[in-house]
């Protein structure tokens, strides 16, 4: 446990002492140094978390024993038959490429979680307050823990993330190539194509009118519409997920109806960016998906997608509230942060949901 509580102690203090105000400040020097303080708590929190990656055992993450393999064969099969190997095309040239240059998995790990962790860093560092709260909300995504174990998608989200940096540049053809890149990784990251309506339709308050029946009506028929999706996916995910699972998981799905409707609530639509319309519009995706989690599992993996932007989500919300609602604002972003420290120690401890076997951490040399 002590590791994941110094990826979020020294982050939090450390800013703290680096960064002490020395004299009375203006509201100017104030923002500054909070901004400050911000950086260096992302810079901190990543630098930790490429570190547990790094250097993690490969027990830590139920699937890295069977990467190590695709690994070790992709550098004995030649360039042309890579595609006949059951794993996406793009994940696996990435292996041969990466083998022909070192052998060590060790070293694959290590540059996998740089090329994972960075754009996430990006993405999370354009906002300039509130760094915390993002690292309290990522850390209880479940993502968070995806990346230690699935290195084909969490390399595919990052590649969706720096689809979006360049959907945002106006980039769009670049943006197109991204989620193909991020397909051949792994199929799931077709449904990034999502992100294009997202960024161009501003779903207003007013709007919920005719958005709200929708929804409704996607959860009443969410049995019907995954065994419909299941039906045009490749054969093989077909034998393993064609069935209906009772996952019973509705807790992410309240938790995700309650951001949508804080989102909606509190945020003042007449202050609000392009990037903030997408945040919330990536947001509310996000809910949808959750109503057919606790039905069948492979849906979370596709949500990953969108769950990564969730804690940009709100920190747009927290910091463009409507004007009487800045106090209740503030409030929540204090219970929040509160709630999200307790909960993942509680879930770290506790909980017998480990499927990734990633709780307690282990380093690689600890089982040696």
């Amino acid at each position: 446990m002590l590791p994941y509580v110094l990826l979020l102690l020294i982050p939090a203090i450390l800013p703290l002492l680096v960064y002490r105000p020395r004299e009375i400040i203006s509201d100017h020097g104030a923002r500054d140094l909070s901004q400050k303080r911000n950086k260096i708590t992302l810079l901190l929190f990543f630098f930790i978390f490429f570190v547990l990656l790094a250097l993690r055992d490969f027990t830590v993450g139920t699937d890295l024993l069977t990467y190590k393999s695709i690994f070790e064969h992709c550098h004995v099969i030649s360039f042309d038959n890579l595609s006949k190997m059951q794993w996406e095309i793009g994940y696996t040239v990435y292996n041969k490429i990466v083998s022909m240059l070192s052998l060590n998995y060790r070293l694959f790990l290590i540059l996998s979680a740089l090329i994972m962790l960075i754009p996430i860093y990006r993405l999370y560092s354009k906002e300039k307050n509130y760094a915390y709260l993002a690292v309290l909300l990522f850390i209880n995504m479940p993502c968070f823990l995806m990346i230690f174990s699935g290195l084909r998608q969490a390399l595919a989200i990052s590649i969706g993330i720096v689809a979006y940096i360049a959907l945002e540049k106006r980039k769009y053809i670049l943006s197109g190539i991204l989620i193909l890149l991020a397909v051949s990784f792994h199929i799931s990251a077709f449904i990034l194509v999502l992100i294009y309506p997202a960024f161009f339709f501003k779903i207003k308050t007013k709007n919920l009118i005719f958005i709200a029946p929708v929804i409704i009506a996607v959860y009443i028929w969410r049995v019907p519409l995954i065994l419909f999706v299941i039906q045009l996916m490749p054969t093989h995910y077909i034998e393993f997920y064609g069935e209906i699972q009772q996952t019973g998981a509705v807790g992410m799905m309240i938790l995700f109806l309650i951001f949508s409707a804080f989102s909606f609530i509190v945020l003042d639509e007449d202050t609000m960016s392009k990037r903030d319309y997408f945040m919330r519009n990536i947001l509310l995706i996000a809910t949808v998906f959750q109503f057919f989690v606790p039905i069948h599992g492979l849906v979370q993996r596709a949500s990953y997608y969108f769950i990564i932007f969730v804690p940009v989500s709100i920190l747009s919300v927290v910091q463009a509230p409507k004007k009487y609602l800045k106090n209740i604002s503030a409030v929540a972003v204090w219970v929040m942060g509160c709630f999200f420290t307790l909960y993942f120690f509680y879930n770290a401890s506790f909980s017998t949901d480990n499927l990734l076997n990633v709780f307690p951490y282990k380093f690689y040399w600890s089982g040696q």
